[in-house]
């Protein structure tokens, strides 16, 4: 089970960014396992990709390859989870997606997160201080 984060699906969809190639390779690695990401990272990808064309590409490629959201039994816990988890890590100003991404990864154990954010390899844990095991290498 693949957690997807905002970075990975942006290199995927957008040809310029610099990671696309590598993002490619990985998805074609990865891409028979089931994919979930969140709305936290929805928002992002939409806020980093403002064209309409890049936002069918998102859509379309939702569709595609059936990417799920992770379902909660509360939405309304998790806000508390994951802004207690920002507040853990206010030293190294963690947004919102990050955060929730990491409370995600405590819930659904069996999820290893596809991200190129270096952070969640050496900084971010989980909220029990686990490391949040990642289903692709950090770009070098």
């Amino acid at each position: 089970m693949i957690l997807i984060d905002a970075g990975a699906l942006i290199a995927v969809l957008d040809e310029r960014d610099r990671l696309h190639r590598r993002a490619l390779s990985d998805f074609r690695r990865l891409g028979t396992r089931r994919l979930f990401t969140c709305s936290p990272v929805l928002a992002e990808v939409c806020f980093a990709l403002p064209a309409q064309f890049q936002r069918r590409r998102l859509a379309d490629f939702l569709r595609r390859f059936d990417v799920q959201p992770r379902p909660l039994e509360s939405e309304r816990a998790q806000w508390d989870d994951v802004l207690a988890w920002m507040d853990r890590y206010a030293d190294h100003a963690p947004d919102f997606a990050d955060a929730w991404l990491a409370v995600l990864s405590q819930q659904e154990r069996r999820l290893r997160l596809w991200t190129y954010d270096g952070e969640f390899s050496r900084v971010w844990r989980r909220p029990d201080g686990s490391r949040i095991p990642l289903a692709v290498r950090e770009p070098a």
